[in-house]
Parts: structure tokens; sequence; C-alpha cells
């Protein structure tokens, strides 16, 4: 199941990434929700930035299957590279 739904979501972000105009913009830890809390910045929590971060270090944690999504999100910016696709 998991594996499917990781299929799933890097089927989506090629459609994005081929299809979404001139940009593209990814942080890990948004895909299957946070682990942690996330707050951005607001009036309720004083502006604060505390926890509004990206979570780059999931990709690091072997329990974890974030690699595989950076690792996909690599080959697409090589791709990106060689057929110029947001331009």
């Amino acid at each position: 199941v998991v594996r499917r739904g990781m299929s799933l979501h890097m089927m989506m972000r090629l459609m994005t990434f081929f299809f979404g105009g001139e940009g593209y913009l990814t942080f890990m830890g948004n895909e299957f929700g946070h682990p942690e809390w996330v707050d951005f910045p607001r009036e309720g929590n004083e502006w604060s930035h505390d926890m509004c971060r990206r979570q780059w270090s999931l990709a690091d944690m072997d329990h974890l299957r974030y690699s595989h999504l950076q690792a996909f999100d690599r080959a697409m910016l090589k791709l990106e590279k060689i057929f110029h696709v947001l331009e």
C-alpha cells in the first residue's frame, strides 16, 4: 500500500513538474503529513518562525522513505538540466 501511494505521489510530482509552468517547489515533510507540529508565522503565535521549517533531515532517516522521494526529485532536476522543461 505504501509503495503504491509513493508511486502515485511521484507520478503527480512528475506531472506537476512538466506541466506546472516555469517553477517547481518542493520541501520534505509535507508529502504524507508532517511528523512534527507545523505553525506558520501568524498573529496568534506572535509571528514566530520556531515551528515553521522544512524537514530536510527526514531524507536521512533510514526507517522512513523520504530518501526515495529525495532521489526522485534529484532525478527530475537532472531532467530539467538536460531538457530545460521549466523554461
